[in-house]
């Protein structure tokens, strides 16, 4: 018997109809196989070429499916599909469009039309950028809403898309903006004069779209993106000469990606393995391994061997003081409060505990300062903060109360106020890490044994075995080291 490929005999059988066929990303290649063998068969074929172009021209098309094609512009599209949709209960129509056929509202349009014609559709699906903006790192179900940049007149700023984007930024999304082309585009003057003169085509670049980004940003002042907000710019996805460039959105104003088509991405609220994949194409690496959020937060600063002495104390067990905002350590701690200071706590339902971290160092699960912040206020941003707008939210008299008294009894002496704080993400926050005994142990216990040398005297009855418990400190080592190897999957932490 000989085996013989299946694929090699199949025939896509045509009854007549109006066939949308994705085309892919970058040249003739990337149709479908499918795809190929409608438009082969097909009496009519169009190509529509004002919301994308592929990166070949038409006569490279016309060889490789061995049909003629007839070019669709946007008159022919929106003012003149009767042409396009003529005929196609009768014969095979084909109308080929760039990435997938419903990445445009425009070919729904025509398929509707059709509908009311009684004319049979089949959609043959394919790669668009929508989908293929993955190749940056980016996880797909991270993006927000998409938008379009168009360009900018003298007298035309269209600022429509900024709220889109704002609401994206407010849940941590990130937002793919589709960059304007012209094509087959005719001036004000030669429209008005009903002259058919038409004019070079342009496309627009990442870096004119990063520029038009911070001007609207400059005249909307609500804080969604500033000149230090990351961004993902990438240029034609999907061929083999693909570029791509990460940095703030003043660096990518900056940039030069050569040919089109351009993309860009502005960044939400970015994961650790999203960030790490970047770094790769970043125009400035260190800035990628430096750049954290920024948190304005309401509340003081608690002093790191206040905590361990709180924890010893009142035997919270499950809360590493040197990372309290993991997860079970802020809920533990947070507990802790509830049942130690339950007056204040009963106005502060929301309190949170935030690590100032070095923006210097990647090690964030590691402290950075000898203190950590209470909050009863806190809200993200990265670079760029209407610091005015968030204070003026205000907090309330008997919150403010609440805070005050929180303060005097855990830090006497700190201060009760605004702060802006750097650290990482706090729903990406590395598994809980006990304080490394190695690095200054002396010095760390002897000042927990001072401290609970002090509390003996005002609380005796907390105090009984406390100086055993210190010297157990000193013989984790073993323990925490085999600890600090269980590293868990982000993305489970995540879930959980």
């Amino acid at each position: 018997l000989k085996i013989v490929p299946i694929y090699l005999h199949s025939k896509v059988e045509l009854s007549t109809m109006l066939y949308l066929i994705g085309l892919g990303l970058a040249d003739e290649t990337d149709i479908t196989f499918k795809g190929l063998q409608i438009v082969r068969k097909a009496q009519r074929v169009y190509l529509e070429a004002y919301t994308s172009i592929l990166l070949v021209d038409k006569d490279r098309l016309e060889a490789f499916y061995e049909r003629p094609i007839l070019v669709a512009d946007r008159e022919m599209v929106e003012s003149n599909e009767e042409a396009i949709l003529f005929g196609a209960d009768t014969e095979d129509v084909a109308f080929l469009v760039v990435g997938d056929p419903f990445g445009a509202t425009t070919h729904s349009d025509l398929v509707l039309r059709a509908r009311q014609l009684k004319i049979p559709t089949q959609i043959i699906h394919n790669a668009s950028v929508m989908s293929a903006v993955g190749a940056t790192g980016l996880q797909l179900y991270n993006f927000g809403q998409t938008v379009s940049m168009v360009f900018f007149t003298d007298t035309w700023r269209p600022s429509s898309f900024y709220d889109r984007v704002r609401e994206n930024r407010q849940i941590g999304l990130h937002t793919l903006l589709l960059l304007d082309i012209k094509v087959k585009e005719q001036s004000e003057e030669n429209l008005a004069r009903g002259r058919k003169i038409f004019e070079p085509p342009r496309f627009m670049s990442a870096a004119q779209c990063a520029a038009q980004m911070l001007e609207i940003e400059e005249d909307r002042g609500q804080g969604a993106y500033g000149p230090g907000s990351l961004a993902v710019a990438v240029a034609r996805l999907g061929a083999p000469d693909q570029r791509m460039a990460a940095g703030t959105l003043k660096q990518i104003s900056g940039v030069d990606l050569g040919a089109p088509l351009h993309s860009l991405v502005l960044l939400g609220k970015a994961h650790d393995l999203e960030r790490e994949y970047i770094r790769e194409f970043a125009i400035d690496r260190d800035l990628l391994r430096t750049n954290m959020s920024i948190y304005l937060i309401h509340g003081f600063k608690w002093d790191r061997v206040d905590i361990r002495v709180h924890t010893i104390l009142h035997e919270v067990d499950d809360v590493a003081p040197n990372n309290l905002m993991s997860g079970m350590s802020e809920w533990a701690m947070r507990e802790s409060f509830k049942l130690v200071y339950p007056g204040p706590m009963a106005e502060l339902p929301h309190l949170r505990f935030i690590e100032p971290l070095n923006p210097s160092t990647e090690k964030f699960a590691s402290p950075s300062e000898p203190y950590v912040f209470v909050c009863d206020f806190v809200v993200r941003s990265e670079e760029y903060i209407d610091v005015t707008a968030e204070m003026a939210r205000g907090i309330t008299p008997a919150q403010w109360h609440a805070m005050t008294d929180l303060r005097n009894e855990v830090a006497k002496v700190a201060k009760v106020g605004w702060f802006a704080v750097h650290n990482g993400d706090l729903e990406m926050a590395k598994q809980e890490r006990r304080l490394d005994l190695e690095q200054d142990r002396g010095t760390e216990v002897d000042e927990v044994a001072d401290r609970i040398d002090v509390e003996q005297k005002t609380q005796p009855k907390f105090c009984e075995g406390l100086n055993e418990k210190v010297a157990r400190m000193l013989m984790d080592d073993k323990a925490e080291g085999e600890q600090e190897k269980k590293e868990v999957n982000p993305y489970s932490q995540m879930a959980t």
